[in-house]
């Protein structure tokens, strides 16, 4: 069975290992310059790295080879809005559009495509794509407030007060809907609801300059220049690069008869100008402050923003930055700690660090903890199954026992091994399966690097009860397949899980596995399934715990 290069690629893409997806990709590619599918996650990761131009043109080749498909369309139209082509993001929203009407991600791009290209028209047609979005499905706070924005640029200021509302009932703490609601009611010509809408945002963000530099327009209009200014002032101290509130300032001290504080501000106000120029593709700003204050959302409507790398760097270097954010020692732990309390998607695997670390506090009472307390016979159970797969004429084995722990494995291993070598991240643990006399090698050390080390080394692999700590199988299967010989096996448990993937369980901080991803990524990996059976693990607090015993083989 062949290795899936692509499936392999994928699958290091979700854990974020970028480097060896877009290997992957690139070695698909090079293969054939068209591959649509390697093209267009290529295109994906370039996009997630901060290069949209680039995954312009990956995606546009994906799009061009399998142009029937949505999801194509939908990436290459996200790339192309954050490249500055919102006109080209349009069209490619609408390709996708066409082929899966309901799907609201695209509609609700679609709408901000509209937004971002800012022309005659375009307000109406993104509150008809958010409208449609909704019909969908789609029913957040973020929604609402995208709809609110376009009906507030549309003119249309009740349809706009209320898409706010619905925002705010779902969000009552979101001091920028609270804002926007401000200038819905302003548009509105409801002066009153507008100055509590914006209490109400700096109640919840003190520090929010828009609502300070609203307030002063207000107070502006009304001919209080000075409690204008001390409002202005507000909005500056909050965020200093603000030209419209340097600007308003010193119309105001002007105004209220301050001449040689309104001159320093005028000064400021021309330096501020300058610190800012406007974004090319942004409405210019009025002159009044109504259309000030609704120009100043819709400079660059809020959208999700993938991770950015200076461009002038090249693809590798930005996928290589981002992956280092992604995966540093911090980051994983943090995730872990996360993912451990809260229900988030699980991290690919539980840091080295931390386990290690506990498995030397157990190390003096992991036997009899196991054996008398969990009830725990994996070792056997693997021990057998090799056994049943063996004839007495077999030679022996070279064999490597993957996270040994304490040597239990070792023990019942040793009648077929020619040599017996076993590592374990566990310092502690180490030393007491030394002390079992049984292997011939012994190390501390990462058990896929290790692998890795060894090419070519074994016939055998083990791993009980190891898995269980990795979540992600794929770079543990692509180095088991580089130390096993041809024909060589890899026999490991793990516990079973529901879904398609890995859970990292939020109780035991261990991870279960579904009998769906087990197969999958065993085929992409080109190894063959001689055993898939459901055993019992170990007795956890009274209750079987459920896993499954696998064994898998190399080609001859």
């Amino acid at each position: 069975m062949p290795t899936d290069t692509f499936q392999i690629a994928l699958e290091h893409h979700r854990a974020g290992r970028l480097r060896q997806a877009a290997a992957g990709y690139r070695a698909l590619l090079d293969a054939n310059p068209a591959h649509p599918d390697a093209a267009h996650w290529l295109g994906v990761l370039a996009f997630q790295a901060g290069r949209p131009a680039q995954a312009v043109t990956l995606l546009e080749t994906a799009a061009a080879q399998r142009p029937s498909d949505p999801a194509f369309h939908h990436n290459l139209g996200m790339a192309l809005l954050h490249a500055g082509r919102p006109a080209d993001a349009i069209a490619a929203f609408e390709r996708a559009a066409q082929f899966a009407p309901d799907r609201p991600e695209t509609l609700l791009a679609w709408g901000l495509a509209h937004l971002t290209r800012s022309q005659p028209g375009d307000p109406a047609a993104a509150a008809f794509a958010f409208r449609q979005a909704n019909i969908a499905g789609l029913d957040t706070a973020e929604l609402h407030q995208y709809a609110g924005i376009a009906q507030l640029a549309a003119g249309r200021p009740a349809e706009s007060v209320a898409a706010f509302l619905t925002a705010l009932e779902k969000n009552p703490h979101d001091p920028a809907s609270w804002h926007h609601l401000a200038l819905a009611y302003r548009q509105a010509g409801d002066a009153q609801q507008v100055r509590k809408s914006l209490n109400k945002a700096l109640e919840i963000d003190p520090t929010l300059a828009r609502g300070w530099y609203a307030l002063g327009a207000l107070d502006f209009e009304a001919g209080n220049f000075d409690i204008a200014a001390g409002l202005f002032k507000k909005a500056i101290k909050s965020k200093g690069d603000y030209p419209a509130a340097h600007q308003a300032l010193a119309r105001a001290l002007e105004r209220a008869g301050r001449q040689s504080e309104a001159t320093a501000a005028f000064a400021h106000a021309v330096q501020a100008s300058r610190g800012r120029p406007r974004t090319p593709g942004t409405p210019p700003r009025s002159a009044s402050d109504a259309d000030q204050l609704i120009n100043s959302i819709l400079s660059g409507p809020p959208s999700p923003h993938p991770p950015t790398s200076p461009s002038s760097l090249p693809l590798s270097s930005a996928i290589s930055d981002l992956e280092h954010k992604l995966t540093s020692r911090r980051t994983v732990e943090f995730h872990h700690a996360l993912a451990a309390n809260a229900s988030i998607f699980s991290p690919a695997q539980i840091p080295a660090g931390p386990l290690a670390n506990l498995f030397d506090r157990y190390a003096d009472t992991f036997d009899e903890h196991l054996r008398n307390q969990l009830q725990y016979i994996v070792p056997e159970l693997i021990a057998e199954a090799i056994a049943a797969l063996r004839f007495d004429d077999d030679p022996p084995l070279d064999i490597f026992d993957l996270g040994c722990g304490t040597g239990l494995c070792g023990v019942l291993l040793r009648p077929f091994a020619k040599s017996l070598a076993g590592v374990d991240l566990s310092p502690a643990m180490i030393e007491k399966a030394k002390a079992r006399g049984v292997y011939d090698r012994l190390g501390v050390g990462d058990l896929v690097a290790t692998l890795l080390d060894n090419p070519n080394a074994f016939d055998l692999l083990t791993a009980a009860d190891v898995f269980i700590y990795l979540g992600d199988l794929t770079p543990v299967l692509q180095a088991a397949t580089r130390a096993l010989r041809p024909g060589g096996r890899l026999a490991f448990t793990v516990e079973a899980g529901a879904g398609d993937r890995f859970h990292l369980h939020h109780k035991t901080l261990r991870y279960t596995h579904s009998e769906a991803y087990i197969h999958h990524v065993t085929a992409i990996h080109g190894l063959t399934e001689e055993l898939f059976t459901p055993v019992t693990l170990r007795v956890e607090s009274d209750q079987p715990v459920a896993g499954y015993l696998v064994i898998l083989r190399t080609p001859k």
